[in-house]
């Protein structure tokens, strides 16, 4: 049984690498992007053989801090989903549908509250969103490559994050709201903008 398996793994191997040699195709791409909202990340992508070439599975992670007067933004951005080329060579314009997660973790100083509460020392919150992304976009090269790419995350998005501190005078623990901060471009109540360029390798 395991011989059987064995064998028909190999098969399948074989037959993917055939298949994308002839194509000139390399599946495995290695690269960066830099946009909104995942300001600066790593990106993976992988062309599978379904429909010729044309379908492709890619990951990206980010991680970001935003400074704003008193406060510090940790921003952490992840997103999985595929690529579909237009083309079976694996390369050019594509469309995109993926999941996006975004997480916000706030540290503010001596901060001020939408409904005035004033805090002492250091207080803390964060959110976190998820959200359905459609893009268009375009790779353009073989083995160094340049992409680009455009779209929209669709999601609820508050455009407050809870935070908890001691209160100023009183020395009690309090809960209140602060805004979200507007150094992060394109995001509003129903999702945000997508928008970034990268560059890479493929092998």
């Amino acid at each position: 049984m395991m011989k059987k398996i064995s064998f028909i793994l190999l098969l399948l191997f074989c037959t993917i690498t055939i298949a994308q040699e002839k194509k000139d195709i390399n599946p495995f791409r290695i690269g960066v992007k830099i946009g909104t909202p995942n300001v600066l990340g790593g990106n993976l992508e992988f062309v599978t053989p379904i429909l010729n070439n044309r379908i492709a599975l890619f990951i990206d992670y980010s991680g970001f801090t935003i400074k704003e007067d008193e406060s510090k933004i940790a921003l952490k951005y992840f997103e999985a989903g595929t690529n579909i080329y237009f083309k079976s060579s694996g390369k050019g314009l594509y469309s995109s549908l993926s999941y996006g997660k975004l997480n916000l973790d706030g540290n503010y100083t001596d901060a001020e509250t939408i409904n005035g509460t004033q805090y002492d020392g250091k207080a803390e919150g964060n959110i976190s969103v998820s959200t359905l992304n459609a893009k268009l976009g375009a790779k353009l090269g073989s083995k160094f490559y340049f992409r680009i790419e455009a779209g929209y995350g669709f999601g609820d998005i508050p455009q407050q994050i809870e935070i908890t501190g001691t209160e100023s005078g009183t020395g009690i623990t309090k809960t209140d709201y602060v805004d979200v901060p507007s150094d992060i471009p394109g995001l509003n109540e129903n999702g945000y903008l997508l928008f970034n360029i990268g560059f890479g390798i493929s092998i």
